[in-house]
């Protein structure tokens, strides 16, 4: 089979336009499936629960079973300190439970709050940002839950005084991480990166058969010029046949050489 400069890459290319398409194409139908009847979509508002969920962010909420709270859950409640109906925040402590903390003290060489005792550790805060701004120590009601939002620095919670524990039935609904979502996002990065990296191909093998027509049509032209003539002989030149051959012509008699005498009529006398 004839190489064609460029054909590798524009296969792959032709490939990689097909697989992304295939894969938003999938994203998209993905999309359209409704989450399961108990999930309700809704949208993140505010910043109050940065770095886990930020303002618009898609989320999903299913009810909340009877006593199915858990520390570490997040979940939508109506909280008196705030203006909006319902807010995100995290469980960080339940009825019967223990919650403290003192900025002056640090656990690990980081500051943490103290859970009935024991340093707690929360991995969706981040590392730089303290759990706290107040110092606080409270015991929790039965059938209460200390709320704190995950941006701790620039929001309200239980941990101050005028709040304090919320009553477990003002808890609305859990916010859930419903799969399909987060597959949707990746998969629609996913699908953009491969038709980026097609198209890209494409161009790579295009420019290639650019330089390789080009070559080819200025070697074409190169052949195309015809090889100067040989040079032929001027008339009277050389001694070949044709119509520039002259005849031969005869040998002149030197002043040496014995002539036959003429005899009338032109007819020369040899004498016998």
């Amino acid at each position: 089979m004839e190489h064609r400069p460029g054909r590798r890459r524009g296969i792959a290319a032709i490939v990689l336009l097909v697989l992304g398409a295939v894969i938003l194409g999938g994203v998209t139908v993905a999309k359209a499936v409704n989450p399961p009847s108990r999930y309700t979509e809704g949208k993140a508002v505010g910043w109050t629960m940065t770095p886990t969920y930020t303002n618009g962010e898609s989320i999903y909420l299913e009810p909340v079973a009877k006593g199915g709270l858990r520390r570490g859950d997040v979940v939508l409640a109506s909280v008196p300190w705030s203006l909006q109906k319902t807010q995100m925040n995290r469980v960080v402590a339940v009825g019967g439970d223990r919650i403290q903390y003192k900025p002056s003290s640090k656990v690990a060489g980081q500051y943490r709050l103290v859970l009935n005792g024991t340093p707690l550790d929360e991995p969706y805060l981040e590392q730089w940002k303290n759990p706290s701004a107040v110092a606080f120590n409270v015991k929790v009601p039965k059938g209460y839950v200390f709320l704190m939002a995950d941006n701790r620095m620039n929001s309200d919670g239980s941990q101050y005084a005028n709040n304090g524990p919320v009553p477990a039935d003002r808890v609305t609904a859990k916010v859930v991480a419903y799969p399909m979502a987060k597959l949707a996002v990746w998969g629609q990065l996913a699908g953009a990166l491969v038709l980026l990296l097609g198209g890209v191909l494409a161009g790579v093998a295009r420019r290639a058969r650019g330089r390789a027509g080009r070559a080819g049509r200025a070697a074409a032209g190169t052949a195309a010029i015809p090889a100067p003539a040989a040079a032929q002989p001027e008339p009277g030149e050389g001694g070949g046949e044709g119509a520039g051959e002259q005849a031969p012509v005869a040998a002149q008699p030197g002043p040496g050489d014995a002539q036959a005498p003429v005899g009338p009529g032109g007819r020369a006398d040899v004498p016998s």
